[in-house]
């Protein structure tokens, strides 16, 4: 069955596919497809394709672009519908992050992509709190301090903010416990977390973000804290601030939805497995 995203009409079964078009050779170019589709795969795996009217999409490295589920690849269809007038593959997140799972350029397993992840435990954002000012202190524990103490009792951690330049020590025993909850998620789920993780340069808001204790925007003011306080004080370059604010709150938004696109399979089998 084919799904096209304007309208969400459906179209007949058994539409030839033909001319496939990698992501690498759209780049810049002009829209030049009126409609975007999502189909089953006919492999027998249980994914689905986007097609640009009668073209499959590729990955960069030439494979056929195929999502595990179908509202992550109603996403991806998404994004390429809203290609206009030209196609900018750098804004479409979702299809950048279904790629790196597809194509795995730097063969990263599943311990690599769980390793990046908890390296950036070691130097979050929202673990070091300045000595001065004093305002921008007060500031920090009012808005990070509730966050840190949501973390510890979720992961029973004893991890704690620093106001010195050298890393928080991280005891092992929490190192464990967050790998632990880690290989809960598959490894695009785990791709999905990296990116957020890296946008907001903490592990610790994007675990927050993921388990909907604060939502993507908050998360983004958050991590920008410090930032947004001194633009308060000294002011800001206008266009180029809106630019960063606009481009993490897109990554981020796509990063979380991204790991919940990619969890909701193993819920489902978890319950059925339960049942």
């Amino acid at each position: 069955m084919v799904l096209r995203t304007n309208a969400n009409k459906l179209l007949l079964p058994g539409l030839r596919l033909v001319n496939l078009t990698p992501a690498r050779s759209l780049k810049g170019r002009k829209r030049f497809y009126a409609n975007v589709s999502v189909t089953s795969s006919s492999d027998g795996v249980s994914s689905y394709e986007v097609n640009l009217d009668q073209r499959k999409l590729k990955t960069p490295m030439g494979k056929v672009f195929k999502a595990p589920n179908r509202p992550l690849a109603l996403a991806v269809a998404e994004e390429w519908n809203a290609q206009r007038p030209s196609i900018n593959v750098n804004l479409m997140h979702l299809t950048g992050l279904c790629n790196t799972c597809l194509d795995n350029p730097s063969k990263l397993t599943k311990e690599d992509l769980i390793g990046s992840i908890l390296s950036y435990l070691e130097t979050d954002t929202i673990l070091f709190h300045s000595e001065e000012p004093e305002e921008l202190l007060e500031l920090q524990k009012k808005e990070w301090d509730p966050i840190i103490q949501w973390f510890q009792e979720k992961f029973c951690s004893s991890i704690e903010s620093s106001s010195m330049i050298s890393c928080p020590l991280i005891p092992i025993k929490d190192l464990e416990t967050l790998r632990a909850y880690l290989m809960a998620y598959n490894d695009w789920a785990l791709q999905g977390f990296l990116f957020g993780v890296e946008a907001l340069k903490s592990f610790i808001l994007m675990t927050a973000t993921v388990e909907r204790l604060v939502s993507a925007e908050k998360a983004v003011n958050l991590a920008r804290l410090e930032a947004e306080f001194q633009i308060s004080r000294w002011g800001k370059v206008e266009w180029a601030h809106d630019l960063e604010l606009h481009a993490l709150r897109s990554r981020l938004a796509a990063a979380v939805l991204f790991v919940h696109f990619n969890s909701l399979v193993e819920t489902v089998k978890h319950k059925q497995h339960v049942r």
